[in-house]
Order: structure tokens, then C-alpha cells, then sequence
């Protein structure tokens, strides 16, 4: 075929479109807005991708944010650490005030009083999450942070009420109670990362989901 046909085949084909577009009532102008909105072949990402990829998709950074390490200099051994703590000092109440909450949670969770247990356990979950959402730099520090500053006060009331009541666990050794109380204290840091991570992945996908539905309106 020569470039003069296959020219008159686009042209051709270019006529057919824009008349199926005015029979629907569509003009001309939203033809071309979709031409532009359309990405290039090689720019769109392929379908599928793993089992997390799809549970959790990619969302982009927040838009209008600045560079939370603007002014983060040190780039010596553990700058890693020492940029989280730079953000963590930056943005405190991101981390204290959920922090309070957490610790309200774990109280009430100890208590063990039937359905308030459960609404102690999602407090604390929702105090992670907001952790994340408010430390939007590094969500995950910032929950991270959530649970070991909460753990730590916890950790003081707690042994304040074991050296005030007798009957408190006591079939357990002090070193079985520390050993016991590490642990589980160990998998709320790990719970904290995640849920602090979570609200910060929240927080971008809130973002770009109204976006993505008003394309589809269009």
C-alpha cells in the first residue's frame, strides 16, 4: 500500500469516528481533549502484576507538597535514621497526639470488658492510621513512632499496676511477665509500621481516585 492510500485510509477512518462522536451528540472539542488525554502506547503500564500490586495500587505522591528534607543536610553514616528523626522533630504532633490515643486503646484493650475491647482495638488501629495520614513525609516513621512512644507510657502504667495489685498475673515470674510483655509489645512496633504506612498510602489514594472518576464521567 502507498503512502497515498494509506492516507486516504486514515482519512477515511478519521471521518467515520467523528461521525459516530456527533451521532452521540459529542463534538468535536471532546474528540480531541480525549486524543490528548489518551497516554502513548509505550507509556501505558501493562495489565495484571502480582497479587500486592493489585491489592494495593500505585499512587503517586501527594501534588502541591513540598520536599519535607529540603533543609535535611547530614549525609553521614545513618542518614537514613537521622532523616526520619528530622521528620519526626519537624512534625510532632503527627506522632504525640495519635500517640495519646494508642495509649487510651491499649488501656481499655487490658481491661478485657467485652464489646469495649473491640472498640479499644480499632482505636488504636485508627490512631496508626492517622499517624500515617498526618505524617504524609514518611508515613511509616511516623507510625512506627505512634506505637513505641505509646508502648513505652504503656509499658510505665503497667508495671505501676502490677507493683500496686498482688492478684495481677501472678502465676507468672517477673522475667516471664518482661519476656511476654516484649514480645508483644515488639509486634505493635511492627503493627504500628504497617498501619502508619497504610494511612500515608490512604492518603495519596485519596488524591488521585476522584481524579481517576471524573475522567470516567467525562
Amino acid at each position: 500500500m502507498t503512502n497515498s492510500s494509506r492516507r486516504q485510509a486514515a482519512s477515511r477512518a478519521e471521518a467515520r469516528r467523528r461521525a459516530r462522536y456527533q451521532a452521540t451528540g459529542r463534538l468535536d472539542e471532546d474528540l480531541d481533549s480525549d486524543e490528548d488525554d489518551e497516554p502513548a502506547p509505550a507509556s501505558r503500564t501493562p495489565a495484571g502484576g502480582g497479587f500486592l500490586t493489585r491489592l494495593f495500587p500505585p499512587a503517586p505522591p501527594l501534588p502541591g507538597k513540598p520536599d519535607p528534607l529540603a533543609d535535611f543536610r547530614y549525609r553521614g553514616l545513618f542518614s537514613g535514621i537521622a532523616s526520619g528523626l528530622y521528620l519526626l522533630w519537624r512534625n510532632p504532633v503527627a506522632w504525640l497526639l495519635p500517640a495519646s490515643g494508642w495509649i487510651v486503646g491499649r488501656i481499655l484493650t487490658a481491661m478485657s470488658i467485652g464489646i469495649l475491647e473491640i472498640v479499644a482495638t480499632i482505636l488504636t488501629f485508627m490512631t496508626l492510621l492517622a499517624a500515617g495520614w498526618l505524617g504524609w513525609q514518611r508515613p511509616w516513621v511516623f507510625g512506627l513512632a505512634t506505637a513505641v512512644v505509646g508502648s513505652v507510657i504503656f509499658a510505665a502504667i503497667w508495671a505501676s499496676l502490677i507493683g500496686q495489685l498482688p492478684d495481677v498475673a501472678p502465676e507468672y515470674s517477673v522475667m516471664q511477665l518482661f519476656v511476654a510483655f516484649t514480645l508483644q509489645e515488639t509486634f505493635q512496633w511492627l503493627f504500628g509500621l504497617l498501619g502508619g504506612w497504610y494511612g500515608g498510602y490512604l492518603r495519596r489514594r485519596s488524591i488521585t481516585t476522584p481524579a481517576q472518576s471524573s475522567r470516567r464521567r467525562r
